[in-house]
Order: structure tokens, then sequence, then C-alpha cells
């Protein structure tokens, strides 16, 4: 009896603590809300802006469905408790709200223009468009959750992204789909570290479909590290699938870069102040159509330390353009290749160094520099993926990257979550 009583007393127990771990209060905004009520579901208000002004630590508001102007987020939440802004259906925003000053539709800028954090919310569900300038525009905002959300045709008065998040440690953006922007598909910017970036699809933007960018200009030290960038398809894009400027200690992984106009990934220092250095680039597949350029570059700036101890491994590198003289899989520096680890590829035969000034075959790239002795060079697309012109870059039965790879600790499962087995398969797929 006296066990019986202690089981139900720690019960009773847990059941407190975890009341005291709760996510808070469900608010609610509906159309016919009026910002003069409670917030509850019967009183709903009517704004976004007075939802994110209101809510405490922990809490929800939930966003009926319905069409909005966006709201800026201007007070930060504590960690363990983050405000969270849901849409609780299909919910559109598609114009700035009377607070927002960049302006664009959903802003996380505290009053002081980000100078005071504004940390830990979730931006979770929203269809967001028609902004003159950014979709989801982050300045500041520390551990930032952006999921789950639809970003299309923002920048109607400049050239801006569907998702800008800058100055923003511990960022997690997931499972978004952003398209058509005037700029970027996602932007992640000025020295932000150890962030997430996992799950999203980005096509048909103006210029990249993800971009990181140190931007030594804006303030901080100029270098975005310790990001994981996994799991996202980029294609269609008017320049490159994922560009990094200034970005070390990051890996790339179980990505799909596909018919963009020039390169797959391409990891430089223009902006950034410094080279990539200790960058993974694995089990990605990286298809460059005719008229790109080569599928996975590195790019040496200038007066800037780094480019040591990067790796390409298990990728997919397949180049259409395999008649064209200045076209290929992977292109590095010449300065940096002794820190370089590049093998288990599937490729075709060319390579280059030092921005296409020197060009080589497979066979003369392992002559001149050790690299890619266990790559797999194939010619034919039609014999690595299911189906090419349709766009379903699974494995086929068959095909050379098939057991082709290297097991990787990092590397556990696949663009779909499929576990990976020993031997590995190359590309983001494993063949099931």
């Amino acid at each position: 009896m006296m066990g019986n009583f202690r089981s139900i007393l720690l019960a009773g127990l847990l059941l407190a603590f975890a009341g005291g771990l709760s996510y808070g209060t469900t608010y609610y905004v509906a159309t016919n809300g009026n910002d003069n009520n409670p917030g509850t579901q019967a009183l709903p208000w009517a704004t976004l802006q007075k939802a994110v002004d209101t809510i405490a630590n922990g809490d929800t508001a939930l966003v009926q469905p319905g069409t909005y102007v966006g709201c800026r987020i201007r007070y930060g939440a504590a960690a363990g408790s983050p405000k969270t802004i849901r849409a609780n259906g299909a919910v559109l925003i598609n114009a700035p709200g009377p607070l927002c000053r960049r302006p664009s539709d959903i802003e996380i800028i505290s009053d002081d223009f980000g100078a005071t954090p504004t940390p830990y919310w979730v931006i979770d569900g929203f269809e967001v468009t028609n902004s003159p300038k950014w979709g989801i525009d982050g300045i500041g905002g520390t551990y930032i959750t952006i999921q789950n959300n639809r970003t299309h045709n923002n920048g109607t008065s400049s050239a801006c992204t569907g998702i800008h998040q800058a100055f923003g440690d511990g960022g997690l953006i997931q499972n978004n789909t952003s398209y058509s922007n005037a700029e970027h598909g996602l932007y992640t910017c000025n020295s932000a570290d150890n962030g997430t970036v996992r799950g999203n699809v980005f096509y048909s933007n103006v210029s990249l479909g993800h971009h990181m960018n140190g931007d030594s200009k804006q303030g901080g030290d100029g270098i975005m590290s310790g990001w994981l960038v996994e799991k996202n398809i980029s294609y269609l894009n008017g320049s490159n699938g994922f560009d990094g400027d200034g970005v070390i200690t990051t890996t790339w992984k179980n990505n799909l870069a596909y018919n963009n106009v020039s390169k797959g990934i391409h990891l430089c220092q223009v902006n950034g102040s410094q080279q990539p250095t200790s960058d993974r680039v694995l089990n990605n597949t990286l298809v460059v159509q005719v008229g790109g350029y080569y599928c996975l570059t590195f790019y040496k700036g200038k007066g800037k330390v780094g480019g040591t101890n990067n790796a390409a491994i298990n990728n997919i590198c397949y180049n259409y353009d395999i008649t064209n003289s200045m076209r290929g899989s992977i292109m590095y520096v010449s300065s940096w290749m002794s820190t370089f680890t590049s093998d288990y590829n599937v490729v075709v035969d060319r390579f280059a160094v030092d921005d296409n000034r020197n060009k080589y075959t497979l066979a003369q790239w392992r002559s001149t520099y050790g690299k890619d002795m266990n790559s797999t060079l194939c010619l034919d697309a039609n014999a690595i993926f299911v189906n090419p012109v349709g766009n379903d870059w699974h494995l086929k039965a068959g095909s050379p990257a098939i057991n082709a790879g290297t097991t990787l600790t990092d590397v556990t499962d696949d663009l779909e979550g499929y576990a990976r087995t020993a031997p590995y398969d190359c590309g983001c797929y494993e063949y099931h």
C-alpha cells in the first residue's frame, strides 16, 4: 500500500513539474476579431501586431485562416520558453503592417533596429508574399525558428529575398518553400554562427537559392561558422543553388541542387573575412546543365587567411556540359590543395584549379594532386538517375553511384530520412 502511495505521489510531482514547463497560454487572431478583445478563441484579436506585442514567454498566438497585413516583432522571449506565432490553417500575409520599418511583411527587429536582441521566437506556417522588400526579415534575432512557411514574389520594390536572417546566431530555418523572389530564396548573413538550414526548397529565385555571407562591411567578425545545411533542394535559380562567402566549419550534406544557372555549391571569400576553412561537402547531388559552371567550386579571395582542411566526399557532381572545356565537376584552389580531401565522388572527366586557370581530366587530377583516387567516372546521366529529363534524381537500379561512397560518421541518413548503410551510396539519395 505504501508503495502505491509513493508511486501516486511521484506521479503527481512529475505532473506538477511538467506543468511548470508548459508552453504557456494560447491566444487567437482572426479576421473578425478586435484588438480590444482578450485574444481568446471566442473573442480573438484582429491583428498580428497585437499578438506579437502582447503574448508572454512560452505563449502561442494561433492565427486563424484569412488574409492579414504583417507585423514587427520588437520584444524577445526567454531560453526554453519561446514565443510562437503560428498559422492555424491557410493564412496569407501580403503587405507590411503599420509598424514595419524596412518595410517587410514580417520583421523581427527591435525598436533600436537590432541593437537589442529579439531572441527565441517561432514563426510557423504562413504564406508571405508581395513584400516591397523581404518576406520574413530578421535582424539581431538570435535563436529564431522560421519553419513551414511559403515565401514568394517578394522584393517588389528592390532586389530582396524570401527569408532574411542577419546577425542571428543559432537560427533554425526549416521546411520552408521560397520561390520567385527578386533576389535569393534565403539569405543568412552578417557574422551569424551555429545555425541550421534544413528541409527547405528554393526555386526560381532571381539570384541564389541560399546565400550565406559573413559580410565584414556590416560589422561583426565577417565570418559565418558552425552551420549545418542539410536536406535542402535548390533548383532553377538565376545563379547558384547554394553559396557561401566567408563561411567556415560548416557542413553541407544530403542537399540536391539542379538546373541552376551557374553552380551547385560555391564557396568563396568576397565580402567575408575568411576563406572557406574546414568546410565539409558530403553526399550532395549537384547537377549542372549546359551553360552552367562547375558543380562544386571553391574560389580564393584576396588577402584573407584560411582555405585549409576542406572536404568533398560522396557527392555526385554531374555536369551536362562535358564537351565544353570550361565546365566540369570540381574546381578548387591550387595553394590549398595539400589539406583538401576529395574522394568517393561520382564525377565527369574535368576538374580545375584557380578559377579555371588549369584544367585536368580525372587521370591528370589524380596524378597531379592525388585527389579522387576512389571516385567514379560517369559521363551518362541516364546511367546514374531514374529520370533526369523528368528531374527525378533518385538512383536507378545498377547506378554507378550505388555502393560507390565511403562511410561517414556525420552522415547517417539521406535527404528523405532513409538510413545510410555501408558501403554508402553517393549523392543525396540512398538507393532502396
